[in-house]
């Protein structure tokens, strides 16, 4: 019984312990965020803004039904280990039940007269002195069983009361994580809508033309004022073009260089390649290097940069985590981030750059052919 005990009350030492870390790590990723979002609205209106700032909010709902998810999974594991307190419980009290019921049978059937034949049918003085003890063994026994009833029954009110705050705890979380599913679900709306809204009115996705070329001027400027001298590799990185493996298996739904909108008559400039997953959404780098930029891009999203001997670059954006962070390393083929439709305006997808000497080169030239 001791270790059933024990072993509950580590469980919840280990369920508290973990939910703690869990907890602070997501509040941490709200305050984060909500500061970007705050920073966000203090900024000039714009298109991408407007995106940007829809993206965040998305952000912050989701993560807190992520917290919400963790808060039910913990108030019912907190249930669970409840219930087997009780059971715990219940089963010592039957016992103490039944030692108590034992005891009155001994006596019971030692009657009216029994402590008297106890004292009367000694044959000397020890026996007496036995006898004399069995009285008050049988006695304190049926006090302590008793007592331990007792006890036992005012933890099971306890334990009772206990359920039903947690249970009460647990509907009013399934409450809030329905609202806030349905805030998330509004939020992912209103961004399809202003996509939807850009595509159909020419002066807005002009606009967003001309926001996008400052963007691309500024990422630019950003991958001059990074690039390095990266340590040599033992691979030239200018004799894998065409060899290099696919960042992301899919489709392409937008090539690399100019590109006329049928339905605007206008001309844009692709400097780079967007990629529908098929099935997986798994992100490789396509070669090894230091990973020079691992955030929030204006215009591309999530965007991770990885910088490559002879200052070459392949960048991956609309990103929807990344298992990466600025500074790190990495190797051929290593996963580095998820397929998302951050800053993209065609849903799930990677937008994927290379860049030799900060020039944009045909991605298609450089990948494997398929």
């Amino acid at each position: 019984m001791k270790i059933k005990i024990i072993t509950i009350a580590v469980a919840w030492a280990l369920i508290f312990s973990s939910s703690q870390e869990k907890l602070r790590d997501i509040n941490l990723e709200i305050q984060k965020l909500t500061d970007q979002l705050a920073a966000s609205r203090q900024e000039k209106a714009s298109i991408l803004n407007d995106i940007y700032t829809l993206e965040l909010e998305i952000d912050v709902a989701a993560i807190e039904v992520n917290k919400l998810n963790l808060l039910l999974a913990d108030t019912q594991e907190k249930i669970d280990l409840k219930h087997k307190e009780e059971a715990v419980l219940k089963e010592k009290i039957a016992r103490s039940q039944e030692n108590v019921r034992r005891i009155l049978r001994v006596l019971y059937k030692m009657g009216e007269l029994g402590y008297v034949k106890l004292f009367i049918n000694i044959g000397n003085l020890d026996q007496l002195f036995r006898n004399y003890r069995l009285i008050v063994a049988l006695m304190d026994d049926r006090v302590v069983e008793i007592k331990a009833i007792r006890q036992g029954i005012a933890r099971l009110q306890k334990i009772k009361h206990e359920l039903k705050t947690e249970f009460d705890r647990l509907s009013g979380l399934k409450g809030e994580k329905a609202a806030k599913l349905v805030h998330l679900n509004e939020l992912k709306q209103n961004k399809l809508a202003v996509i939807s809204k850009i595509n159909r009115q020419r002066d807005l996705n002009a606009r967003l033309l001309e926001e996008l070329k400052e963007e691309e001027l500024k990422l630019t400027d950003f991958l001059n004022q990074k690039s390095g001298s990266p340590a040599a590799d033992k691979v030239n990185f200018s004799s894998l073009r065409g060899k290099l493996a696919w960042p992301l298996q899919g489709d392409i739904i937008s090539a690399f260089g100019k590109k006329k909108s049928s339905r605007f008559n206008t001309y844009t400039f692709n400097n780079g390649i967007e990629i529908k997953p098929l099935h997986a959404e798994e992100i490789k780098a396509v070669h090894g290097g230091e990973i020079i930029f691992c955030d929030y891009f204006k215009g591309y999203g999530n965007l991770l940069i990885i910088q490559h001997p002879g200052n070459f670059h392949s960048l991956y954006g609309h990103c929807e985590k990344f298992f990466k962070k600025s500074g790190e390393q990495v190797e051929p083929g290593e996963t580095i981030a998820l397929a998302g439709n951050s800053g993209s305006l065609y849903g799930k997808s990677l937008y994927f750059e290379i860049r030799q000497n900060l020039k944009p080169q045909d991605p298609l030239s450089w990948l494997e052919k398929k």
